[in-house]
């Protein structure tokens, strides 16, 4: 389960970009990083979950 992601940016095309197109990167990379930061939240209650699970199926 792969997923493509954008392109990486370096500092040289950076310092060429102007300063509206910088700030929708910056806004991008937020969204990006919330996205992101809800996803293991999502993936830190499965294992819980999954540790609970597992703890009861060894207690029985």
């Amino acid at each position: 389960m792969e997923k493509k992601l954008g392109p990486k940016i370096d500092r040289e095309i950076l310092k060429q970009l102007g300063t509206e197109q910088l700030v929708e990167i910056i806004i991008d990379q937020g969204k990006s990083i919330e996205n992101l930061t809800n996803r293991v939240v999502e993936l830190e209650k499965e294992i819980e979950k999954l540790k609970v699970s597992r703890d009861l199926e060894t207690i029985t």
